[in-house]
């Protein structure tokens, strides 16, 4: 058995990680501010926007918990079937901690807070492994903590804030295994390290699955960058730059002919990044971000305007110093000064850095315009793996590795350097990162944005909320309309929806809802109000086993819809004299008579 040789010691201690973990926690309270005066009762987010959604998920999963129930199950949404989630964004980390704590707007507000503490400090920690200077690691920790990527996503997607295990998962790699040149397989150093490699694995797997490819990826590339010696390609020569060549030039092609033979790449390409994403401050940047950077960023050019998907930005100062090191290091080398020597587990770490801007960028894109199919578009065609369709999200192991390797090259030319001046340099550097990465205030949504009329629905002794408009939406399908807000009201309301907002739901599933004869004339009220002639209404039958499947609902029509004919369609659908309508604040609500 291999006997496990110890790690590098850490010029990060206890009181220097404290002092970052307290940093990163006061940089949170300052960013969501002021979140932290409501903090069990509201979260940061875009009203009627995704955020909703991982608050409902902690309360489904606390709630099913309790009653004995399967978590990842809700009878709640598609009323009355339920659904499965387990292929849903459920982020069940918050869920568990929510079973914990009692209470959503905690649960999710203290999950957030902990990934950010963890993630920063994980990554100053992972710094301070080669890095001596201890404010170069707390500024590693910043720049993947409060990447622009994760502060861009965080009124939307918190499932790709939960970021708290790619530091340690990248410590407890090294720590576990050593590799050789031209091998694949590695000497276990460590099987305490390796197993709680694995562990990390899991708990990411329950977080967010970008993540996870990130780590798998970079497992994948880190062994092959020693099993094929790419330390050792000599550049200076032509052959390796042809063979570089040879792949782009095979990759393009196999890519367009696999597209022309019909094999669906899930969106990905569509999704990918645009060269412009890594130069644009993205929307809601406070200091960089202008009139003119905005209209770019809501312009045609880009093949999602306005989303956050197209967010890959990493500051100037990062990438310039980088390439000035590179260029310092040249320069150095064609003199024949000393070069400081990069630590032999990190050589790989720029080839990393290269793979997972690469992979952000399926299709070599400029402003809209595609260039080059890139070999990494091929990922996109393996059923499976091209679940993972929003390459632009790769970016996060990029603003590990960016600041990481650039720190580590920093560092080295610091260390001959007076003290005074490597805290001087330091200092500047992290005032500059800070300054570039700062965004605008964030929205919250605030338990009282409940409409009071939910709390009039909630009253009612039926199973069922009727809200309108209604829907049913996923990540590539919407049928009707569903507010993302509906699933912040039913945690007041506690009833059941008959349509929903999950992740992937069954084409069958989709039809069913569209078909459904009632709900078919619902939808087209909605939608096309104008062609209901053109439907035939339904049948007493159909009527009566609508009726029996929703039985009691309680409708709900906000204000945008009363009067409209949508609400006449519900009108008609409601037993003779067995309903009363009032108006709650602007809402409409239809209840049976008690």
């Amino acid at each position: 058995m291999p006997t496990a040789s110890p790690a590098p010691a850490n010029a990060l201690g206890g009181r220097g990680l404290l002092l970052a973990g307290l940093a990163y926690a006061a940089l949170f309270a300052w960013y969501s501010w002021p979140l932290g005066r409501a903090w069990g009762s509201a979260f940061v987010g875009t009203p009627h926007g995704d955020a909703n959604q991982y608050l409902w998920n902690a309360w489904n999963f606390q709630r099913q918990a309790a009653a004995g129930h399967n978590p990842f199950f809700t009878p709640l949404l598609l009323y009355p079937a339920g659904t499965g989630l387990w292929l849903h964004t459920y982020t069940p980390v918050l869920g568990v901690l929510n079973v914990l704590l009692r209470q959503e707007y905690r649960a999710v507000n203290g999950g957030l807070l902990l990934s950010f503490v963890l993630s920063g400090a994980g990554a100053a920690r992972l710094a301070g492994r080669w890095v001596r200077q201890p404010l170069l690691c707390g500024l590693v920790g910043f720049a993947f903590a409060f990447s622009p990527y994760k502060l861009a996503h965080w009124p939307e997607h918190y499932h790709l804030l939960l970021t708290a295990t790619v530091p340690f998962y990248l410590l407890a790699y090294l720590d576990g295994l050593a590799f050789a040149p031209g091998r694949w397989r590695p000497r276990v150093r460590s099987g305490r390290q390796v197993a709680w490699a694995l562990f990390l694995l899991l708990i990411t797997l329950f977080s967010d699955y970008y993540a996870l490819a990130g780590l798998v990826y970079f497992s994948v590339g880190y062994a092959a960058w020693w099993a094929l010696r790419l330390g050792e390609v000599r550049w200076r020569r032509w052959q390796p730059w042809a063979v570089v060549v040879a792949i782009l030039v095979v990759g393009h092609f196999v890519s367009r002919g696999l597209a022309l033979a019909g094999l669906d790449d899930n969106a990905g390409l569509w999704w990918g990044g645009d060269l412009a994403g890594y130069l644009v401050p993205p929307l809601g940047n406070r200091w960089l971000a202008t009139p003119a950077s905005a209209a770019l960023w809501r312009s045609p050019r880009f093949h999602s305007p306005g989303s956050v998907e197209n967010v890959t930005f990493l500051g100037y100062l990062l990438p310039l110093l980088a390439l000035a090191l590179a260029l310092a290091a040249g320069r150095a080398r064609r003199a024949g000064a000393p070069v400081p020597a990069a630590p032999a587990e990190t050589r790989p770490f720029w080839a990393l850095a290269l793979l997972f801007a690469l992979l952000t960028m399926p299709e070599l894109r400029w402003l809209g315009h595609d260039w080059l199919r890139l070999p990494t578009s091929l990922v996109h065609f393996v059923p499976f793996l091209n679940n993972i369709r929003c390459p632009t999200r790769h970016v996060l192991l990029l603003s590990l590795l960016l600041p990481l390797a650039t720190a580590i090259g920093l560092d080295g030319w610091l260390r001959g350097a007076a003290a005074g001046r490597g805290w001087a340099v330091a200092a500047a550097l992290a005032a500059g990162v800070f300054f570039e990465f700062q965004p605008t205030a964030y929205p919250l949504i605030r338990q009282s944005d409940v409409p009071a009329a939910y709390a009039v629905a909630a009253a009612q002794p039926g199973p069922v909320v009727f809200p309108i408009p209604v829907g049913l939406l996923d990540g590539y399908h919407q049928v009707g309309r569903f507010d993302p807000a509906e699933l912040l009201y039913q945690t007041r309301h506690g009833k059941a929806l008959p349509g929903g907002y999950i992740s992937r739901v069954p084409a069958a599933t989709f039809a069913a809802f569209a078909h459904a004869p009632v709900l078919a004339r619902l939808l087209l009220a909605q939608r096309r109000p104008d062609s209901l002639a053109l439907l035939p209404p339904p049948t007493p039958a159909q009527v009566r086993a609508f009726w029996r499947q929703y039985p009691a609902a309680v409708f709900v029509v906000p204000p945008a819809y009363r009067g409209r004919p949508v609400h006449e369609v519900v009108r008609s659908l409601l037993p003779p004299g067995a309903y009363r309508e009032d108006v709650v604040r602007g809402y409409a609500v239809l209840r049976p008579k008690q």
